[in-house]
């Protein structure tokens, strides 16, 4: 049968590759098709009618007044104007320095300084750039509306014209065609204003990307090898400076100091300033209030968490406005990414300065103080930008710089061996692991420098001190995510009743794992930046991205196929992280006391919409054209009608089920025998858990079609009702007494509505009665077990019986042959045993009200027979 399988959907699977070509074409065709129809039933313009067209003459007049402060000429693009002339001789003045400067002989770090400065100029040129062009789009969608409308006039003057309309009418419509052409050609008149000054930022453009360019093949030229012996060894060097050594120091401090006024200059960073506020606030916020939900909600501290989690936990609760101050701190150098150097230097070290106190107690005893050194290899490594030194000052100063990171590093870990073996796991063992590979490097670049190879001892010491430097800060800012990741876990779950301390833990050992990843990530994408072997990187997985394949009629890259597969990665994430924020009545959505299960429904149409978005994106990025997926949608809707129907019809009910909510999660139902309680309603099926413990998976359309009992939709509240009967000698009036006391001292009954007792019937052997009460649907069962023992316990003790069934037997023929087995203890002396031949039956028969023929056997009295 599997063969047959198997061969069937081989011989398809072939008939559809053959037939790809003439479905290609056939699709092809129906675009054209389209293509044609979308021409042919677009909006064409039209006459007005004459008796409108005073009413439309007003409204156009009115329009062109809104169009025309639409395209005036903003301050900004004026302002622009004003500085581009500016800017561009301050660029040619900066471009002079820099080819003396490329002349001088600066280090590595002088030239990347240089660059970081190249790329700010570019960032305010693509800026004046990208405002230009909001304003040409602004202008194209004005002038296609422009253009019609001055048709539409054209043609009403014409129609008013062969209808002999009144002078003053006419007057009114060539005003307004007038006011349109004027409309029209200010348009045009400002884009050919835009298009001459994009011309002119463009060639400024070009002119520091070349600029960039050149500083970037300096600095993979062969003299910045590292193994290029770029300076003699250290004792053939003298303190005494050359002339060219001066003059090398004169153009490059020209170059260090320029640019200082440019900030001032370009005036772009008021925007950056008040969003970045906005983001302040909102970490503010954001951070105070998880400090108020761990306050309000206190943490369970008898459970057994890892150390990640007591951190982020002890974070959020004592180093709130650390916390706060860092992150600011982080960001503002992705805010102002334009500032000059010294700045985001500054900004840089603060954030090392505020780091320190959040790492500290996670630290061991051992290496806290080594956390202030860390400050220190930043001033040192920084120095060498800003400050000018001669061949041999500088080479004694990194000399230096190598001596001091190894006299620390033999400070806090001596004795090597013995401090290795205390240090099991966390960062502080990553830390005593990473020691031996810093004292190579440090020796390399000690080595190095004395030898001449200076390209080699940038590299060596700058991997020895900075890559302390970023992972502190990554580090740090790993904690902080850490404790904002962990707070809204810690609020989501602990704002319920009652959770699943297992799914709790799962959740955030899932997190901790995902943000640990990402910092892994974010750490390796700096130090590549850092080694400067990020942009060699990126250039060659760009170039291998984009590299073209064709499989048949198929071509494709691995970037877009890795852009589809990341795009539905994302898309699948954001749909499981707005599942677990909103899904549920306590989400993120209960300051608004929405209606139960409104949420789940925003929740299912925010998922619905990312996933839609997200194969649309992701489609878009592999390269397919989705207008010709009209042959399959046509294709998909016949396998609707004949295959699929069933799927489509669980999908359906599923919507009605999260939008009509007739049933929700949590909720008690009764469906086909079966009850249980709702766990979730997916796009095909429900889950729901039976009493017994199983899990049942019902098709939504089971829910939509048959009838459905919902034990708890508007409440929770269900009605107990307990059957009792008692023996006729007792008082009816005490037992409803009696029962309604008992259920009102339960626990578990409701006040409102109060217990109900009543006598039901004479029974053949008791008095019946029946207990009706009012409990919370979770414990009925127990409930109506402990009312049914208090009634036993108090019936007990007030000696009232509850009678078993009572039967009066008539027997009107014994056989000859049966004897009544008697046993010998129960026979007293003096009882006579009965023969088996006795001549009278065992029991007397009763005479029954009824006789053979269904007469009564008595005849009533009715008085004397007349």
């Amino acid at each position: 049968m599997k063969l047959k399988i198997h061969f069937t959907t081989l011989i398809i699977w072939f008939i559809c590759l053959s037939a790809s070509p003439l479905i290609h074409a056939q699709i092809t065709d129906l675009t054209s098709d389209i293509e044609v129809l979308q021409d042919t039933i677009a909006e064409q313009p039209k006459a007005i009618p004459l008796i409108n067209i005073v009413r439309e003459i007003e409204a156009t007049n009115s329009n062109l007044k809104l169009t025309s402060r639409k395209i005036n000429r903003s301050p900004d693009i004026q302002k622009i104007d004003s500085l581009l002339p500016i800017y561009a001789k301050f660029l040619k003045t900066e471009g002079d320095l820099v080819e003396h400067f490329m002349q001088a002989n600066p280090n590595i770090q002088k030239i990347n300084s240089a660059t970081v400065k190249w790329n700010g100029y570019l960032n305010y040129l693509n800026q004046w750039m990208d405002r230009i062009n909001d304003q040409e789009e602004r202008n194209a969608i004005l002038i296609e509306g422009i253009i019609f409308k001055d048709k539409v006039w054209k043609l009403s003057y014409a129609n008013a014209v062969e209808q002999e309309a009144p002078k003053e009418v006419l007057s009114a419509i060539k005003q307004t065609m007038d006011d349109v052409e004027n409309t029209k050609n200010i348009i045009l008149k400002n884009n050919n204003y835009y298009i001459r000054l994009e011309t002119r930022i463009s060639t400024q453009t070009n002119y520091v990307e070349d600029i960039i360019e050149d500083l970037i093949a300096l600095k993979n030229s062969e003299v910045y090898d590292l193994f290029h012996l770029r300076h003699s060894p250290i004792w053939k060097t003298s303190f005494k400076k050359t002339k060219k050594e001066i003059k090398e120091k004169e153009q490059v401090q020209a170059l260090d100091g320029r640019g200082v006024g440019l900030y001032k200059l370009a005036d772009n960073q008021k925007g950056n300033i008040i969003f970045f506020l906005i983001f302040v606030g909102l970490i503010f916020t954001t951070l105070r209030y998880f400090k108020r939900g761990f306050l309000k909600y206190p943490y369970d501290e008898s459970r057994n968490d890892s150390e990640a989690v007591i951190v982020a936990k002890n974070l959020i609760l004592n180093q709130n406005t650390l916390s706060i101050i860092f992150l600011s701190l982080f960001f503002a150098k992705f805010f102002f990414s334009n500032l000059p150097k010294l700045l985001g230097d500054i900004i840089t070290f603060s954030a090392i300065v505020v780091s320190i106190p959040i790492i500290m107690p996670i630290m061991s005893k051992r290496f806290k103080n080594i956390l202030y050194c860390v400050p220190l290899f930043y001033i040192l490594n920084s120095a060498k930008t800003y400050i000018w030194f001669s061949s041999l000052s500088y080479r004694l100063y990194i000399l230096v710089e190598a001596a001091v990171v190894i006299i620390i590093l033999y400070y806090f870990t001596r004795p090597f061996f013995k401090t290795i073996k205390q240090f099991t796991s966390g960062f502080n063992w990553l830390l005593i692991r990473l020691t031996p590979a810093i004292y190579v490097l440090s020796l390399i670049s000690i080595v190095s420098n004395i030898l001449g190879y200076t390209n080699l001892t940038d590299i060596t010491l700058k991997i020895s001190t900075q890559s302390g430097i970023i992972t502190i800060i990554f580090y740090c800012l790993a904690i902080v995510i850490n404790g904002i990741a962990l707070s809204i876990i810690h609020r989501h779950f602990t704002v319920k009743t009652s959770y699943n301390a297992f799914e709790r833990t799962k959740t955030e050992n899932r997190v901790l794992k995902i943000v640990r990843i990402t910092m892994y990530f974010l750490w390796g994408f700096f130090f590549l930046a850092m080694i400067d072997f990020l942009r060699p990187l990126l250039l060659y997985l760009s170039d291998t991205f984009t590299e073209p394949y064709k499989i048949g009629n198929l071509t494709f890259t691995i970037g877009a196929v890795l852009s589809f597969i990341i795009t539905l990665i994302i898309s699948f994430a954001l749909t499981r992280l707005v599942s677990f924020l909103i899904n549920d009545d306590d989400g993120v959505l209960r300051f608004f006391r929405l209606p139960k299960g409104i949420p789940a429904a925003v929740s299912l149409v925010i998922r619905y919409f990312i996933i839609g978005f997200g194969i649309i994106l992701a489609l878009s990025a592999l390269g397919v054209d989705l207008s010709k997926f009209n042959l399959m949608a046509g294709a998909l809707g016949l396998g609707i009608g004949f295959g699929l129907q069933n799927i489509v019809s669980n999908f359906i009910s599923g919507l009605i089920l999260v939008f009509e909510r007739p049933i929700l999660p949590g909720d008690t139902v009764e469906v086909n025998n079966l009850l249980g309680t709702v766990n979730h309603i997916g796009v095909r099926a429900s889950n729901i858990s039976t009493f017994d413990g199983a899990e049942v998976v019902v098709p939504n359309n089971n829910l939509i079609s048959n009838d459905l009992i919902n034990w708890t939709l508007s409440n929770n509240t269900k009605r107990v009702e307990i059957l009792i009967g008692t023996t006729y000698d007792s008082d009816p009036n005490e037992i409803l007494k009696i029962l309604t006391e008992v259920a009102t001292e339960c626990q578990y009954t409701l006040k409102e509505p109060k217990p109900v007792a009543l006598f039901n019937d004479f029974g053949d052997s008791s008095l019946n009665f029946r207990l009706l009460f009012w409990v919370h649907y979770e414990v009925g069962l127990q409930s109506k077990s402990d009312v049914s023992i208090a009634i036993y316990n108090r019936f007990k003790a007030e000696g009232i019986e509850i009678p078993f069934p009572q039967r009066d037997l008539n027997i009107k023929n014994v056989p000859e042959n049966f004897e009544l087995p008697v046993q010998a203890s129960s026979v007293k002396p003096n009882e006579k045993v009965i023969s088996k031949n006795t001549e009278k039956p065992l029991i007397e028969p009763l005479e029954t009200d009824i006789n053979s023929k269904g007469s009564s056997a008595e005849t009533p009295d009715d008085g004397p027979v007349k």
